[in-house]
């Protein structure tokens, strides 16, 4: 979308609930909105429905309501952009988090950062008599009001806000005019909306909302496009009428919801029709350029353009990326050794089978180890000589829980539902290509930069937004000739879905399939070695094992459902033994219909003699970060203090030694309650000396000082607060220097120690008083 953009700032004035729809049983009933590292947010459905209702309270029209949100039930996207609200600094926050090696991330973990923001609140229901009743209490998180930076400073949220774009048609003064009018509108709309969330009749959820323009950083502008000829890089393309390939990455910076058959289910992929349309909006959204134009259809309508999927990918530590395709069927993983085989060739089933053929015994597929399909796998494979080697994913999701209130479509006898729907979960990166004539792939790659990529369902809140990540690469298409010689093996895999037809319409069925696919291919076929009713092992030259779906979408231009397709799914795969020899110009062909949108990508793979796959080894996580955080510093040293004081709290619980007198024990209580109201921990232990000290009863007093070489200090009890414990949290240092410390800084790790004396020493007479009740219980 091209409107301007806005922020929509929301100050808490309160606690607030904003609900997730996740419980956890006995611990918590309703759980807030939060993200994989804990940091809470604002669900962007959630905000714009309270601002519809904002909207309905100051008495805007339905036709100005619709203007600003769109019209409910409406697939395509007229009205704003509203993204999920957060907290300052967010990008810096989860950078930090995601940045942590394995030793911090034993103390600073997802749980731990969300106590940084919230509470957990208990609350019961109060009968007629004035006692609970039963089965009534209810534990709820909250946000809370204030910033866990600044305990003065109230929290604040911001989203992004896009506005609906204004038609071409108008004037400039007409543009103008509306767009002030969508302004102050939508303004107004937010300085009414005061309450969201949970209980916000029961004082949590108060708001101060607010509209302002965008006053970020200016954008660094489109990337430079890098061209590659021959492997060398130039500074643009030779010749814009021959063939090459545009590679780019983005990453998605909100969850994604890719439609498929199953409503409340996610595609695991981005698929190369909704490239196709992303593509096809942003180039009709530039500047004279019209949906008649010549270069609109070669590109869009005519198939000169393929637009591959967007597969999910990962860079290595050493800088290699690895794009991950649907698992093909050919691809199994045994059920209790977890090897991966691949079933179009003879598998061994018992051990001594293994050992004849030199196979390592675990490769057996007798006694229940049977070999299992990938199902909802993604697999990136390194071929070498002899062998393959996998790689094996499965992209990220989470459930998600919205209410519907009062919608006309649900059976609901209150109009209301709460349901669920699967989404991928953000920041997970996406790698494709697009492969066409020169000067429509430069085209194509200057409409992607720069530009915010929207797939999926709700692009206008909360989900669907991906940003380009790195240099989009265009790669002059290579015209070497790949030959696979006569008698041997080679599989065609599908890594996109496929569409067939016959003179009847659609098809899936396998024969048919697997002719086109060889047709297309200009395979020569050697004669099948043996009948295809027989066992699977048997029949690797004229192996074929596929899968069938239905296609459906939605056309926004017509704003009606696209017709319900039968498809060949990807992953589907059709075994060959040549006749001849097979030249091919890449290992990469498409077939089917539809190949502009992505459809019949199929991948040439040589089929290997061993029945094995070996299991690649990805990089593993880092040691230890040596990047020092740059935003959530103050939050980690919160963890880390506080993981210290439950070491230490822990360690007091251990204790079963009695103290002689009750009556002392409690008189040292109270003189530590007291001394504990000192400004800090130096003040706190000094005070607490003299009051010992003053003790006139010489056995009390010398308890007393034996308490405090015990656990605090050394020598005679009475000396400086050398921290006794500190051996028990020394572990503790090395995060704490790293993530928190640093070269004249304030408040080094043993400092921050010392704070804790009086809370430890407590635990530890609380301890000993409850040890003393306990034995004159057990006495009694």
């Amino acid at each position: 979308m091209s409107g301007n953009r806005y922020k929509l700032v929301i100050t808490l004035k309160s606690d607030l609930c904003m609900g997730s729809g996740y419980s956890y049983a006995g611990i918590i009933d309703s759980d807030v909105c939060h993200d994989a590292c804990g940091i809470p947010y604002i669900a962007a459905r959630r905000l714009k429905g309270c601002l519809r209702e904002a909207a309905d309270l100051l008495g805007i029209s339905k036709e100005e309501t619709s203007d600003i949100f769109g019209k409910p039930g409406e697939q395509k996207v007229t009205g704003i952009h509203i993204d999920n609200a957060y907290i300052d600094h967010y990008g810096q926050l989860r950078s930090d988090f995601e940045h942590l090696g394995r030793d911090c991330r034993e103390y600073i973990t997802t749980q731990s950062m969300l106590e940084q923001f919230t509470t957990v609140k208990a609350q019961t229901k109060i009968g007629k008599n004035g006692v609970a009743k039963d089965n009534s209490l209810r534990y709820t998180r909250t946000v809370n009001h204030f910033s866990p930076f600044d305990p003065e400073e109230e929290l604040c949220f911001r989203a992004d806000v896009t506005m609906p774009e204004v038609s071409e048609e108008l004037s400039e003064d007409e543009k103008k005019t509306l767009e002030e009018k969508r302004v102050k509108t939508l303004t107004d709309i937010a300085s009414a909306l005061r309450n969201i969330g949970m209980n916000r009749n029961r004082g949590l959820g108060s708001v101060r909302c607010s509209l302002v323009p965008d006053a970020g950083e200016e954008s660094a502008g489109a990337q430079k496009i890098t061209y590659l000829e021959n492997g060398v890089r130039c500074a643009e393309m030779s010749d814009e009428d021959a063939q090459y390939i545009l590679k780019y990455s983005v990453r998605n910076v909100s969850p994604l919801v890719l439609s498929t058959t199953d409503d409340f289910k996610t595609e695991k992929y981005i698929s190369g029709r909704s490239v196709l349309g992303f593509f096809a909006g942003a180039y009709l959204r530039t500047g004279g350029k019209s949906a008649d134009d010549e270069e609109f259809r070669d590109i869009f309508l005519r198939n000169k353009v393929k637009f591959g999927a967007l597969y999910p990918s990962h860079v290595t530590e050493r800088g290699e990326e690895h794009i991950y395709y649907p698992a093909p069927a050919y691809i199994n993983c045994l059920k209790k050794t977890k090897k991966y085989v691949n079933v179009s060739r003879s598998i061994p089933r018992a051990e001594q089978e293994c050992a004849k053929r030199g196979i390592d015994a675990a490769y057996a597929s007798g006694q229940g180890n049977q070999p299992k399909r990938l199902t909802g796998k993604f697999v990136c494979l390194e071929s070498s000589a002899d062998r393959s080697n996998i790689l094996v994913t499965e992209p990220a999701t989470d459930i998600v829980y919205h209410h519907t209130k009062k919608s006309k479509k649900q059976a609901a006898q209150d109009g209301n539902l709460l349901y669920t729907t699967e989404v991928l979960r953000e920041r997970q990166s996406f790698t494709g290509e697009i492969r066409g004539r020169g000067k429509y792939v430069r085209m194509l790659a200057e409409l992607l930069t720069g530009n915010t990529l929207r797939f999926g369902k709700s692009k206008s809140s909360q989900y669907g937004a991906c940003v380009p990540e790195g240099t989009p690469v265009i790669i002059k298409a290579e015209k070497e000739k790949k030959v696979y010689s006569k008698g041997s093996q080679i599989l065609a895999v599908l890594e996109s879905d496929a569409i067939f037809s016959n003179e009847y319409g659609y098809t899936v069925r396998c024969s048919e399939v697997r002719e086109q696919i060889r047709d297309s291919l200009d395979i020569v076929e050697m004669q099948c070695s043996t009948d295809c009713d027989e066992r699977r092992e048997d029949m690797a030259d004229c192996y074929s094992e596929i899968s069938s779906g239905v296609l459906t979408g939605y056309y926004g231009k017509w704003n009606l459902q696209r017709p319900a397709v039968p498809v060949v799914k990807a992953g589907s795969t059709f075994g060959f033994k040549l006749g001849e020899d097979l030249v091919t110009e890449d290992d990469i062909v498409w077939t089917g219909e539809n190949t502009g949108e992505g459809f019949g990508r199929v991948r040439i793979i040589e089929n290997k003699e061993d029945c094995c796959i070996q299991a690649a080894a990805d990089d593993a996580l880092p040691e230890l970060t040596t990047e020092r955080p740059k935003a959530a510093g103050p939050l980690f040293r919160n963890i880390i203090i506080k993981e210290a004081e439950e070491i230490l709290l822990r360690h007091a619980a251990e204790d079963r030694k009695k103290f002689s007198n009750s009556a002392a024990l409690g008189r040292i209580t109270l003189m530590l309650s007291e001394s504990m109201a000192q400004v800090d921990e130096e003040a706190q232990y000094r005070d607490f000396v003299t009051r010992i000290r003053s003790i006139k009863k010489e056995d009390v007093k010398e308890q007393a000082g034996k308490l405090l070489s015990q656990w605090i200090c050394k020598g005679d009890g009475f000396g400086r607060c050398d921290l006794n414990y500190l051996p028990l949290v020394e572990k503790l240092r090395k995060p704490y220097e790293l993530l928190c410390g640093a070269e004249g800084m304030a408040a080094p790790f043993e400092q921050e120690m010392r704070k804790l004396w009086s809370g430890y020493l407590m635990a530890v007479l609380v301890q000993k008083k409850y040890n003393m009740k306990y034995t004159e219980v057990s006495h009694e």
